[in-house]
């Protein structure tokens, strides 16, 4: 996998982290790296150049599309056995307060999910920033502590089939879920997650950012129904890179922020599990660092 400084061919390199208005990279190439952004003060190896000459990076054989331009929703009708197993696997009875919160009319724990359809997402543009930025974490010379107990990805494994051996477990690359509706489900796949939006739904317990669980049923606490009465919840691989573990009962959001933007972090997880005994949480600050496959 090529690391962002040998596949992108560059003409600006914006800042991704959510929000920042930077719009190029300031500083010594050689070392981006390693320095600081000058004008914002984030994290080099966030500027990410928006342009990528075609061909460079390779897409998942088991897609449909590999040449041209393209962005298409393919339904996996007929495959759903194992998309069930993943979320009876990952189902937790555990009441939140979000759930109160974002369900007043039905706040009460489902007793179980069923999966009806399933369309997997191939986009180039967000693919390619996606495998760029896998290949920068791939390449940094001291490896993350590895987080072998993520859910899903035990799940995944315990499933069996062809996605269990698709993830790049040693830069901490995961499945997680993220709820939404259906319609935003969609307008995701298609562009991305919105900056305006982050933590708009989920709150700011570890900070505005893009949130993640490894628990169905934390993720269907944010999941809102169509007119048909489905609901939608997103199966994203996400770069967890080097993770600050936190389970504080109240942390600190702009220091969990800094330590990811501009300090040696790539993620926050947050353990609720261990403090309340309901789930732990992921988050992000760069959606790049976040493809939505299904």
């Amino acid at each position: 996998m090529l690391g962002k400084s040998a596949s992108l061919m560059m003409s600006s390199s914006p800042c991704g982290v959510l929000g920042c208005p930077c719009e190029n990279y300031m500083g010594d190439e050689e070392k981006r790296h390693e320095k600081k952004c000058k004008d914002c003060k984030h994290k080099g190896s966030l500027h990410v150049a928006p342009r990528l000459t075609s061909g460079e990076v390779p897409f998942p054989g088991y897609w449909k599309n590999h040449d041209g331009d393209f962005n298409e929703l393919i339904s996996m009708t007929g495959k759903l056995d194992e998309w069930q197993k993943l979320l009876e696997e990952t189902y937790r009875k555990a009441y939140t307060k979000d759930r109160g919160k974002h369900n007043p009319t039905n706040p009460k724990v489902p007793s179980g999910f069923e999966v009806v359809n399933v369309k997997r997402n191939e986009n180039k543009n967000s693919w390619q920033e996606y495998a760029c930025r896998r290949g920068d974490v791939l390449a940094r010379e001291e490896p993350p502590e590895l987080f072998a107990d993520v859910k899903t990805s035990v799940a995944m494994e315990k499933i069996g089939g062809a996605k269990a051996n698709r993830l790049h477990s040693e830069c901490n690359e995961w499945y997680l879920f993220h709820g939404t509706n259906p319609a935003a489900a969609e307008a995701i796949c298609q562009t991305d997650f919105k900056v305006s939006r982050a933590g708009s739904s989920t709150g700011t317990l570890y900070g505005k950012g893009l949130y993640f669980a490894e628990s169905i049923t934390k993720a269907d606490e944010y999941a809102k129904p169509n007119g048909d009465g489905l609901y939608a919840v997103l199966v994203c691989r996400v770069l967890g890179g080097k993770v600050h573990y936190t389970d504080e009962v109240s942390p600190d959001p702009e220091a969990l922020v800094q330590s990811c933007i501009e300090g040696p972090y790539d993620s926050v997880c947050g353990d609720r599990e261990k403090t309340r005994g309901t789930y732990r949480e992921f988050v992000l600050f760069d959606s790049e660092d976040v493809y939505v496959e299904y």
